[in-house]
């Protein structure tokens, strides 16, 4: 079985910070997502394995499990697809149901079975039967909002409500299985856990002088106040105005609003000359 390297599939060394994680995988999923990409050869087999890669590797306790286990895996492969002295280091029981779904539980599963067992009596436990996993993905919009969708599973269909601030990665249980949410990038939103980031232009004027700038939201629109002097990439935090904060009621993350300052490339005759005197008078 072919190893997946989740680091070679989004690009990243190793050594890779969770911002580079998650660019990385905002890039990718930007590039093959299949309802933007419906006539891409192989876009949609590539983002779902851009989206399992993201999946365990923005998570902390995974990336460490999957660190460890992936080194034994390549050990395995080297030697011939037989086990090392001593078998694996960690348990199928220590790592649980935490790959359950993924193409790197299979090749756990390969590992543990060709891994020496242990000499030592000890309790066998039933494993339980494997969960059928079952791929949904959201528009922002609609991870904002909350949302109800049908779906059919095994012929049967059932209504399943997706709560405001629901996220990528997230499992809600459904007949017969699992539904694992994926949230597709926005085209002007950011989304950084329950925060979202937007760039907004600013006038040049509103830069030197100050005033209030008009920001639409995900739902209506609000009144910023830039500062006089604002350089450009300022951000204004405004709280209360991101992602609703899932399962919690009204509580929502930050608004995090990067200012572009508007540079014209052509002025009219009575702006240039205001310029001019703007410029004699040292600004």
């Amino acid at each position: 079985m072919d190893f997946n390297d989740y680091y070679k599939e989004l690009g990243l060394e190793r050594t890779a910070t969770d911002s580079e994680i998650k660019k990385a995988f905002r890039k990718l999923a930007r590039e093959f997502h299949p309802d933007t990409n419906p006539d891409k050869p192989g876009a949609e087999d590539r983002f779902k394995r851009i989206s399992e890669a993201y999946e365990v590797l923005s998570d902390p306790e995974k990336r460490a499990k999957y660190n460890q286990l992936s080194s034994q895996y390549s050990a395995y492969q080297r030697g011939g697809g037989r086990p090392r002295a001593g078998g694996p280091q960690v348990s199928m029981d220590d790592v649980g149901d935490m790959f359950s779904g993924t193409s790197f539980g299979d090749m756990l599963s390969e590992l543990f079975a060709g891994g020496k067992q242990s000499t030592k009596t000890r309790t066998t436990r039933a494993r339980p039967a494997p969960v059928q996993v079952f791929a949904v993905t959201l528009t922002l919009d609609e991870a904002f909002a909350g949302v109800s969708k049908r779906f059919a599973f095994d012929g049967n269909t059932a209504d399943i409500s997706f709560k405001p601030g629901i996220a990528t990665g997230q499992h809600l249980r459904v007949p017969d299985g699992e539904l694992e949410v994926t949230v597709a990038p926005h085209p002007r939103f950011v989304r950084e856990g329950n925060d979202l980031h937007v760039k907004e232009s600013i006038a040049l004027t509103t830069a030197i002088i100050g005033g209030k700038h008009t920001v639409s939201l995900m739902k209506g629109n609000i009144s910023v106040s830039v500062p006089p002097g604002a350089p450009q990439g300022k951000v204004l935090r405004i709280k209360g105005q991101g992602m609703p904060i899932y399962g919690t009621g009204d509580s929502r993350g930050d608004l995090y609003v990067e200012l572009s300052v508007i540079i014209p490339a052509t002025l009219t005759d009575d702006q240039r000359e205001l310029v001019e005197k703007l410029r004699d008078l040292g600004l």
